[in-house]
C-alpha cells in the first residue's frame, strides 16, 4: 500500500468550498442592538445637581450628595452625656440562677450518698490493689475520701485514731530496750 499525500482539494465528489464573495452577500446580518452599560451616562451626578438646584426645594438650599452628615459630632465628654446612646443596652435572654449545690443535703443524706457512690467504691477497690490513681481519678478519690473524713468527724462517728505514720512511730519505738530483752531470753 503505498502512502498518499494529503491535499486541500477536496476532489470532485467533495463538498463545493464558495467563493468568500459570495458566502458574504449569502451570510444573514445580525441585528445590532445598542450595548447597555453599567452605571450612568457621563456627566451624570453634575447634571442631577443643576437640575436640583433649578427646582425649588423646602429644604435648606444645594444639597451636594457627596457631603456627609452635618450632625454635630460631641468632642468633649461634657457633651457625650448630653447626647444619646450609640447603642442600646442589652438584656439578658436568659435569667441567672443560683445554682443549688450539695449543701442543701444533711451531712446524714451527703454521708449515705457518699458510701452509695460506685465509681468511688471502683476507685478505693483499685488502690487497695495499690494501683496508682493519676489524673481526675486521683482528685476525685483525694476530694471525696476528704469530704467522707470531714463528715465523719462532724458526726461524730470518726474513730479517734493517731494518723499512721511509720517515720513517727519508728521514732517512738524504744529499740534498745528491745535488742537487750531479747539478748536477756536467749542467754537465760
Amino acid at each position: 500500500m503505498t502512502r498518499q499525500k494529503k491535499t486541500r482539494n477536496s476532489g470532485d465528489n467533495g463538498p463545493r468550498f464558495l467563493p468568500a464573495a459570495e458566502v458574504r452577500k449569502q451570510r444573514e446580518r445580525k441585528e445590532e442592538s445598542k450595548k447597555s452599560g453599567a452605571g450612568g451616562k457621563p456627566g451624570q451626578r453634575n447634571s442631577q445637581l443643576l437640575r436640583k438646584a433649578a427646582e425649588p426645594s423646602g429644604n435648606s438650599g444645594n444639597k451636594d450628595p457627596r457631603l456627609g452628615s452635618k450632625k454635630p459630632v460631641p468632642l468633649l465628654p461634657e457633651d457625650v452625656a448630653d447626647a444619646q446612646p450609640l447603642l442600646k443596652p442589652i438584656q439578658p435572654k436568659a435569667s441567672v440562677a443560683k445554682v443549688v449545690t450539695a449543701a442543701t443535703l444533711t451531712p446524714e443524706q451527703e454521708l449515705a450518698k457518699l458510701e452509695q457512690d460506685s465509681y468511688l467504691q471502683q476507685l478505693l477497690e483499685r488502690v487497695e490493689r495499690e494501683e496508682v490513681l493519676t489524673g481526675k481519678d486521683a482528685k476525685y478519690f483525694n476530694r471525696m475520701t476528704e469530704r467522707y473524713e470531714q463528715l465523719l468527724q462532724q458526726l461524730g462517728l470518726a474513730e479517734d485514731e493517731e494518723p499512721l505514720d511509720p517515720l513517727a512511730e519508728f521514732e517512738r519505738t524504744d529499740w534498745r530496750a528491745q535488742l537487750l530483752s531479747d539478748d536477756d531470753e536467749e542467754n537465760g
